[in-house]
Parts: C-alpha cells; structure tokens; sequence
C-alpha cells in the first residue's frame, strides 16, 4: 500500500504481461512515484519495458513535459498489481527514464488520502470499480 518515502508518496507493485504471464519483478515489489501531474498510467525504465513487454508491438504516442518539451513513448496494455486489486492500463517508457511513476489514469480507480502531517497514506479501491 502507499507510503512517503521523504516527502514523496509512493506504492509498491507488481507489473505483468497479461499475455505472456510475465512478470517484473519476478519476486517482491517495485517502488513506483506517485505523481499526480503525470496524466498517464504507469511510466517504467526501458530495460523493464523491454523485459517484460518486448515481444509485444508498441503503440506510440507523445508526450508533454511540465517544462513544455515533448517527448515520444512507447507502451502497451499491461496489468498491474497491488495486492489484492489487479488494475490494467496503457504501460509506457520512455528513454532515459530510471523510475516506475503511477499517474492519473492509475489513480482513477482508486481513492487517495496523504495526510502530510502524519506522513501517512491511503489507496482503496473506487466502489465502481470492485468485482462482486
């Protein structure tokens, strides 16, 4: 579940090829940035992207940086897990990039609570969005 590292609010996952099964990492967790002016879903290394998603054909698309320079990624449809919630979305890299951030389109499905005085957090999953 989420927590600060510093003042930075992050959340540990797992990311899979729903496809191929494969998963990165093979045990554990990865640490990903929660970054709520990244509009995308998940944002990964390329070395991790080409690990995991390599045999897939990537879509491209462009994005817009806070500075305003653009830049071009690539990504495919992949799953992530937070134990217990399985949320799939548009994985994407972007050369040069060395941390796994989750932006908006990740952050849709859930509700989010960072209490920065107590430097805590709290991710649930969005009503609408559960499995009955």
């Amino acid at each position: 579940m989420p927590r600060f590292i510093g003042l930075t609010p992050a959340i540990e996952l797992i990311i899979r090829n729903p496809f191929t099964g494969r998963a990165y990492p093979e045990r554990g967790s990865v640490v990903a940035i929660i970054d709520t002016g990244y509009e995308g879903f998940l944002l990964i290394p390329s070395d991790v992207f080409d690990t995991t998603f390599g045999e897939l054909e990537s879509e491209r698309r462009e994005l817009i940086l806070a500075d305003g320079r653009k830049v071009r990624s690539r990504g495919v449809f992949g799953e992530t897990i937070l134990e217990p919630y399985v949320v799939d979305g548009f994985i994407e890299t972007v050369e040069g990039v060395n941390e796994f951030v989750v932006g908006a389109e990740f952050l849709e499905s859930f509700k989010l609570e960072l209490d920065y005085c107590a430097k805590t957090a709290r991710l649930a999953l969005c009503p609408q969005h559960l499995l009955y």
